[in-house]
């Protein structure tokens, strides 16, 4: 291996030794499933980890050697720990119960690394809540840097010293510090030997307020870094005061600091609630999708999204932060828990509108521009829906829990197919679909019918009188929509269908054509909602993911995705043009997109 090779880094200061211990133990399956390593400052614990992290999650690696979850807990709190491990186990997290069901379902083995623990934000409530009972799992292993510090679920772990000598070979220290200037009479520690083993302590907290300009127009100036520091003075001293009426604070800084310092401040999740304070119920909320986005533009594009809507003071404070750049921006939103667990874009009649129904099958339509209520369509017998779409004569057509399929004619239907061909159509693709899973209708194509998926991965289309039908997905197909490409064209649009999978693709297919040959997408995850839509500037089709994130795409256009989390489960999807909508598990938000 030597002192870097096989993937790995440059491994300096003579700690070979060292790796291959840490190597061996992620080796041994009969180790113990805590390592803890340990050693006095400047000893090169975090560079021995650095080296370690970058050769095993690297592309290849053998699966027992492999780390599959890292968290850098230097400065984190508990809150923000939670969000960070639910992202890479796509899942929104917020507890640590939610970390522990995620990993309790996926019986691989899981190896996670947790440098600087010792510097964390809450470093006993991080060990107490989170990663020892992380240890009721027999799949999972720990790698933590935390010198000293007690896992009562793991008592006798393996602890690699970096004080001992033995881990550090001494002719390739010798010889490092030739190369560094360095004393080589610090062995075995290489701060020791360049002389800075001593961290520096952190600045007092009216010494970083002098440092940032007065003024609101001052603050973007001022830059990431004294804004952090600052937030993390103002955790070690009190004194948060100054930081927690301007948005513009809680998005320039590193957002694990913010947290922290919420969370020091007695305004974690419920004392947010508690206390009603707009500014930190708005980041706990979008938590999951700020603690890992370093760009701090769509940081104040995603805080802003969830102060609209709430109060006159959370209003001030979203318009605090528009006009930042970025390639969306929302345009209004609605949280409220459970409003929708699918929804659908309206048409015909409906154009302009959005469909959505809740968990007791009761449907709504809402402005899409606005996302005022408009009102709620008379269900004979309401139930819990699987999916609803609407037809380009304004019928909606609603899938039930059961598989079950109804129509509800438009009062003032616009051209399409009458109601007696399309109970024909839909009566044709259910006896053809199998176990029915999804539903979507091209809305700009008067004479077509909806399209029917199923729990077998197939699409089914019906057109001149025949079902036509593709098996596009490895398991059930957990989302369908349908557009027209080409629909302002006088000689008639062209339909285009898009479907998720639980495989986690996205596929394409223009029925009366193959599909095409690779998915547009795909993730480790189950697909929970697509749409697609095209408008004057192009095609657009969006997907979400079980885990949150949302990635719209312009299909020919590998440079033109755009990614982004909400910070909520979502459950459907919906494009008008440039408007995307999103039903979330917490309310209804719509963003306008930007062309690139």
């Amino acid at each position: 291996m030597g002192e870097g090779g096989n993937g790995f880094p440059s491994l300096r200061a003579g700690r070979r030794p060292a790796g291959l211990a840490l190597l061996g133990w992620l080796d041994d399956r009969r180790a113990p499933r805590l390592c803890r390593v340990e050693g006095a400052p400047g000893s090169g614990k975090s560079h021995l980890l650095a080296w370690l992290i970058a050769g095993c999650t690297a592309d290849g690696v053998p699966e027992g050697r492999r780390i599959h979850l890292v968290l850098p807990a230097a400065g984190l709190g508990l809150r923000a720990a939670v969000w960070q491990l639910g992202n890479q186990l796509d899942t929104v997290a917020r507890t640590p119960a939610d970390v522990l069901a995620a990993l309790a379902a996926d019986d691989r083995p899981t190896t996670i690394c947790v440098p600087e623990l010792d510097r964390a934000a809450e470093p006993d409530r991080l060990v107490a809540e989170l990663l020892d009972p992380l240890l009721e799992l027999d799949t999972v292993r720990l790698l933590v840097e935390a010198p000293g510090t007690v896992f009562p679920r793991e008592p006798a772990p393996a602890v690699l010293d970096l004080d001992d000598p033995r881990w550090t070979d001494r002719e390739r220290f010798t010889a490092w510090c030739a190369g560094q200037d360095a004393d080589p009479a610090g062995y075995p520690n290489p701060g020791r030997a360049l002389g800075t083993a001593a961290p520096a302590g952190p600045a007092p907290l009216a010494e970083l307020l002098a440092r940032v300009p007065d003024g609101p127009a001052g603050l973007p100036g001022a830059g990431a870094q004294p804004l952090t520091a600052l937030w993390t003075a103002a955790r070690h001293e009190g004194g948060h005061a100054p930081l927690l009426a301007d948005p513009l604070l809680y998005v320039l800084p590193d957002p694990a600091a913010v947290t922290a310092g919420l969370d020091a401040a007695g305004l974690d999740a419920a004392g947010a609630r508690a206390a009603g304070h707009p500014l930190a119920l708005a980041w706990d909320a979008a938590g999951p999708a700020l603690v890992d986005t370093a760009d701090a533009p769509v940081r104040a594009h995603l805080l802003r999204a969830r102060l609209l809507g709430g109060s006159e003071e959370a209003l001030a404070a979203a318009q605090r932060l528009s006009g930042a750049p970025g390639a969306w921006a929302a345009r209004w939103a609605r949280w409220e828990p459970g409003q929708a667990v699918t929804a659908a874009p309206g048409a015909g009649p409906h154009r302009g509108q959005w469909f959505t129904a809740d968990g007791n099958g009761t449907v709504r339509s809402l402005s899409a521009a606005t996302g005022e209520p408009l009102g709620r369509p008379l269900l004979p017998a309401p139930r819990p829906l699987r999916g609803l779409t609407v037809t380009a004569n304004g019928t909606l057509l609603l899938l039930d829990a059961a598989g079950g399929t109804e129509l509800l004619p438009a009062d003032r239907p616009a051209p399409g197919l009458d109601p007696y061909a399309l109970e024909e159509a839909v009566s044709r693709l259910r006896a053809a679909a199998g176990e029915p899973s999804a539903v979507a209708a091209a809305g700009r194509l008067p004479g077509a019918a909806p399209a029917l998926a199923d729990a077998a991965g197939a699409v089914h289309w019906y057109q001149d009188g025949r079902v036509h039908a593709e098996r596009l997905h490895t398991g059930p197909v957990t989302a369908l929509a349908a557009t027209a490409l080409g629909a302002d064209d006088p000689r008639g649009g062209l339909p285009l269908l898009v479907s998720g999978g639980y495989d986690g693709t996205v596929r394409l297919w223009g029925p009366g054509s193959a599909p095409m040959a690779e998915p547009l997408d795909a993730r480790p995850c189950p697909v929970v909602a697509v749409t697609a839509d095209e408008g004057p500037d192009g095609l657009r089709v969006a997907a979400a993911w079980a885990g949150g994130l949302v990635r719209v795409h312009r299909p020919g256009d590998p440079a033109g995705v755009l990614e982004l989390r909400p910070g909520s489960p979502v459950r459907a999807l919906a494009l008008d043009g440039p408007l995307l909508l999103l039903a979330l598990a917490d309310g209804l938000l719509a963003i306008d997109l930007h062309r690139p």
